[in-house]
């Protein structure tokens, strides 16, 4: 019997052709940073704003941020919307985490409010860096470390400065993206942002140490690859490596 062009059947296979016809397309949208004197700029927040893309998943399981040598690893985080931090003390004394504003003069208040106590590590320090750059990768405390940790869990967009009561030259920073659509730029100035559908798109560029806001930049996202170039209005201070 013929199919009937009313039936479930063909109506399913309607909408499938349809929407494969309609489907958009995905790009990589590689970006490079300098500041104001031309330089590479690091830990740089990009975030690209997509029309009808306003919603972001928490990442899958807690990020890591260690205290190790009296530093915040990574300097820089950036992570969805509702995600867990879980922040670990490598070091072998106390020490706390607290919330703090971000810019040079203190200027831009943090969005979420907590303070921590962490006790120092029962174990000697590991070698390298702990923890990750990607929040898609995010590494796991060893229950064997000795290392103490606390989880908290982040829903409000925006900065957030972090800083130690006993060691006030520890300085770290968190940024929570409500786009899926985020990246860091690396000690090179560069990032890639995966997936972002055809189409016009905005970036907006931010650094934990800048006065003013930085001017957005229109993008039109296409083909494999869309490269994009922004300067900042201003020169970052050097951080001790």
């Amino acid at each position: 019997m013929p199919l009937n062009r009313f039936s479930p059947a063909h109506t399913a296979l309607a909408l499938l052709l349809a929407s494969l016809g309609t489907a958009s397309h995905a790009s990589t949208v590689d970006i490079s940073v300098l500041d104001r004197d031309g330089q590479p700029a690091a830990d740089v927040v990009l975030l690209l704003q997509v029309p009808g893309y306003a919603s972001t998943k928490p990442a899958p399981a807690p990020i890591v941020i260690a205290q190790q040598d009296l530093r915040y690893v990574p300097f820089l985080t950036v992570v969805p919307v509702g995600s867990t931090l879980r922040f670990v003390n490598k070091d072998s004394y106390d020490h706390h985490v607290r919330t703090t504003p971000s810019g040079t003069l203190g200027s831009i208040p943090s969005v979420e409010s907590f303070e921590l106590r962490l006790d120092a590590s029962k174990a000697p320090p590991s070698s390298g860096s702990y923890g990750s750059d990607d929040y898609k990768t995010p590494a796991a405390p060893s229950k064997k470390s000795g290392a103490s940790s606390a989880d908290v869990k982040v829903e409000h967009a925006g900065p957030i400065g972090l800083g130690c009561h006993i060691h006030g030259s520890m300085r770290g920073q968190v940024y929570v993206s409500a786009s899926p659509f985020f990246a860091k730029t690396d000690a090179k100035g560069i990032a890639h942002i995966e997936g972002v559908p055809d189409g016009a798109a905005e970036l907006v560029v931010w650094h934990p140490d800048q006065l003013q806001d930085q001017a957005p930049v229109k993008v039109l996202v296409g083909g494999a690859t869309t490269k994009v170039d922004s300067t900042l209005n201003f020169t970052p201070r050097r951080r001790r490596s």
